[in-house]
Order: structure tokens, then C-alpha cells, then sequence
């Protein structure tokens, strides 16, 4: 029998995948999974109830451990021209530098790849990549590389 508390197990793999897939934590993406849902399968509780019930327990995945660490960091930023990206960065720490690469998507849209490197003080190497893909997301057309 399906717990009332809590949504099924696979209705959790399936929204960890979509999660993933487009760019989202479970905070960020819960209630936009969930509007996406067409049919829910709660209890007798009113729609909104069982809607609102359900963003919380899926956005709460993320503060599962083992759920938890299948997600990198999501950023978000919005360019000069008001378009609203999301992007997962993954930095590669050499003695004296950095490489870092980006996957970006707009709305529900994997857009691609952005990579750079830069040196540094270690401790700004977060805050150099980021910088550096928000300057890149200004541009007209971003230099997306292969994934």
C-alpha cells in the first residue's frame, strides 16, 4: 500500500532522473516536476493539498545524504539581456591553476557545454569559473564546446 507521506519510490527515481537531467537540485525542481506531473495518484485530499505535500517531500530529497550527493551545485544567473540560465560546475584543481567545466540550461533546455582554466589563490577558484561562464552567458552566442 502507497504511504500517504510520502511519494512512491519510483515517483522519486523518476523525478532524481529529470532532476539531473535538466539541471535542477531537488529544492529547485521539485514543484516544477510536480506541475509537470499529469496525474498524481494521492489520497482523497484536495489537489493543492496533495500538490503541495508532494513538492515538499520530493525538494526534502535533497537533504538526503544518499540522494544528496548525486547533484553538483546548480547555480543560477540571469544575463544582461534577462535571459535565465542554471548551470552545474565542476572544477579540476592542479598545484598552481584550475580547469572547469559548466553544463548550462535555459529553462527545460540543455543549451551545452562551456570550459575554461584560470590560476589563482585556491580559495577563489569557485568564484573565478563563475565569473568566467557568467561573462561567457553575456555574450550573443556562447562559445559552447563538445560534451
Amino acid at each position: 500500500m502507497k504511504s500517504s507521506q510520502t511519494p512512491s519510490h519510483d515517483l522519486r527515481l523518476q523525478f532524481i532522473d529529470w532532476a539531473k537531467q535538466h539541471g535542477h537540485s531537488p529544492e529547485t525542481g521539485a514543484s516544477l516536476f510536480v506541475d509537470m506531473q499529469t496525474r498524481l495518484g494521492l489520497s482523497d485530499e484536495r489537489p493543492a493539498e496533495a500538490r503541495d505535500r508532494l513538492c515538499r517531500d520530493l525538494a526534502a530529497l535533497g537533504e538526503e545524504t544518499d540522494v544528496a550527493v548525486q547533484f553538483p551545485p546548480i547555480y543560477a544567473c540571469t544575463n544582461t539581456r534577462g535571459e535565465e540560465y542554471r548551470y552545474s560546475l565542476m572544477l579540476v584543481i592542479a598545484e598552481d591553476s584550475v580547469e572547469w567545466t559548466g553544463r548550462i540550461w535555459r529553462g527545460l533546455d540543455y543549451q551545452g557545454v562551456l570550459t575554461g582554466r584560470g590560476s589563482g589563490p585556491r580559495s577563489n577558484y569557485t568564484h573565478l569559473a563563475r565569473m568566467a561562464i557568467e561573462r561567457e552567458l553575456n555574450l550573443a552566442e556562447p562559445h559552447y564546446s563538445g560534451d
